[in-house]
């Protein structure tokens, strides 16, 4: 994917932007820096929810996600569908639960999205600073592992004999996640390119 491949990348550059301290230009660099905060912080509470809620479990920072995601070394599956009780509780609780983290995560990430979408559309050349690619890119691999986890837990409550309910609208709920997840993507590979842009032209 590239925007994990550009994440990692980007720890390795040194951004080299300047601002400006014509007096005229200092409202508007302010607002833009207040922006890019604002996302960073919106994206450490995703990741920490993420957590906390038990869609994913806390791994070894931005690589070990990564490499989770591309290689699939992932035990977090397993984990999620075992602690909602997906081999074992009623099938209406385990969907439910399902059902309710789904909506969840998305809500967030499409908060997330939206924050960064406000640093995309700046017209500002220096709108997209590392950390923000970085802070964001981190928030979109956790949605993804949960997306994961989300279905894996989904396949075991719906092989088990007992099942006897649809899983339709559950699997409406996880397609819209995954809606919000594409359209993440396409933001976090703009960001990239925003933020790649700049430090070709600093350089």
């Amino acid at each position: 994917m590239r925007s994990v491949v550009l994440t990692i990348s980007l720890c390795l550059l040194g951004g080299c932007a300047t601002v400006s301290m014509v007096p005229g230009e200092v409202t508007v660099l302010s607002g833009l820096s207040h922006n890019q905060s604002v996302l960073r912080k919106v994206s450490g509470e995703y990741c920490d929810e993420a957590v906390k809620s038990g869609w994913v479990q806390a791994s070894g920072g931005l690589a070990g996600l990564a490499d989770t995601l591309i290689n699939g070394r992932d035990s977090t599956v397993e984990d999620y569908a075992s602690r909602i009780g997906a081999d074992k509780n009623a099938p209406s609780l385990v969907l439910s639960r399902i059902s309710a983290d789904a909506q969840s995560a998305r809500s967030g990430l499409a908060n997330v999205s939206n924050e960064a979408n406000v640093i995309l559309r700046s017209p500002e050349s220096d709108a997209a600073s590392r950390t923000d690619v970085m802070s964001y890119e981190r928030a979109l691999v956790r949605a993804q592992m949960a997306y994961r986890n989300f279905q894996s837990a989904l396949s075991t409550v719906a092989a088990r004999d007992d099942m006897d309910m649809d899983t339709a609208p559950i699997d409406a709920e996880l397609a819209d996640f995954a809606d919000t997840i594409d359209a993440a993507r396409k933001t976090a590979d703009g960001l990239a390119d925003k933020y790649a842009s700049l430090n070709s032209k600093s350089s």
